[in-house]
């Protein structure tokens, strides 16, 4: 009798868990002690909504809801994934029903972001203290400068996501799109708005090549200078308070032409051509029309598969 043939088995996912504990300072739109739940989304995805609760006079909430998704190799929530995008945590706010409202009205009041790449540093357990960012209008921006409303948070794995060789043999790779410099006249139209992508490729040792795709970048006309140092922002476009875009202690710093380790500084350039072309890039840079993304992924590239 013929042998069945062989096909490779995928590994099973690893269930992420992810836990709302408290909430701390929040206020609602008719005042102290708003009665709120916490969405919680990670990769396009809803996981779930915790319990309706009354908050105290000091702002004070106990949620304690649990939910979870799947990592799994291939498919969705890959390692790329867990390395790149974070968790949004939404404060939703139910405001009392008035005579004859039928439907439940509910308003946003702001947002947190937790990264979850601990998960790819061996931990399987972690807990943090996350800020509550204010969507714009939320009564949330309006507390004095000292209070600043906050969500306790758990993230666990049953298991490392990692096994130790691959912790030890493994690298995470990050990169950095700051600009597209000297945009084409053709990006400024007075039609719909577009989407504005750089992608590349990079090589993984031992595996296919990882695709790296920068998305929302943003239209600039020309001699809008950005402040230095600035933040890096997350890769996913559904974080709308404004705070919550920026990736936590990533920021970029900026520096001098001179100082890049890039094309202008290898030994084939000349002086001539460093004299003619560092104008250039400092007229571009001020002048000309760009597109903005100070954006960073990251990859955890050259991870040996499991055998």
């Amino acid at each position: 009798m013929a042998g069945s043939p062989s096909f490779p088995v995928e590994p099973p996912g690893k269930t992420v868990n992810i836990t709302v504990l408290d909430g701390h300072d929040l206020k609602g739109l008719k005042g102290d002690s708003p009665v709120t739940f916490v969405r919680i989304e990670y990769n396009g995805f809803v996981l779930g909504d915790s319990p309706k609760m009354d908050a105290s006079a000091e702002g004070s909430v106990k949620y304690n809801f649990t939910t979870s998704f799947d990592s799994h190799p291939e498919g969705f929530h890959t390692l790329d994934d867990i390395a790149q995008k974070p968790v949004i945590f939404t404060v939703i706010e139910v405001l009392p029903k008035e005579k004859k409202q039928k439907d439940e009205k509910v308003v946003s009041l702001g947002q947190a972001v937790a990264d979850l790449l601990p998960l790819l540093q061996g931990l399987c357990t972690f807990n943090a203290t996350l800020p509550v960012y204010p969507l714009p209008g939320s009564p949330l921006d309006t507390l004095r400068p000292e209070i600043k409303s906050s969500i306790d948070i758990l993230v666990s794995v049953q298991e490392s996501l990692l096994t130790q060789n691959q912790l030890s043999e493994g690298n995470l790779f990050r990169a950095t799109v700051e600009a597209l410099y000297s945009a084409p006249d053709a990006f400024l139209s007075t039609g719909p708005q577009y989407n504005y992508m750089v992608g590349f490729q990079v090589p993984a040792v031992g595996e296919k090549e990882c695709p790296f795709l920068y998305k929302n970048g943003t239209l600039k006309l020309g001699g809008e200078r950005e402040p230095l140092p600035r933040p890096k922002k997350w890769p996913v476009a559904n974080i709308l308070a404004p705070g919550g875009q920026n990736i936590p202690d990533a920021f970029i710093v900026g520096g001098a032409f001179e100082e890049e380790d890039g094309e202008l500084n290898t030994p084939e350039v000349s002086m001539a051509e460093l004299e003619k072309q560092i104008p250039y890039r400092t007229s571009v840079v001020a002048l000309q029309m760009l597109v903005r993304y100070n954006s960073q992924l990251s990859s955890p590239l050259a991870i040996p598969r499991r055998m």
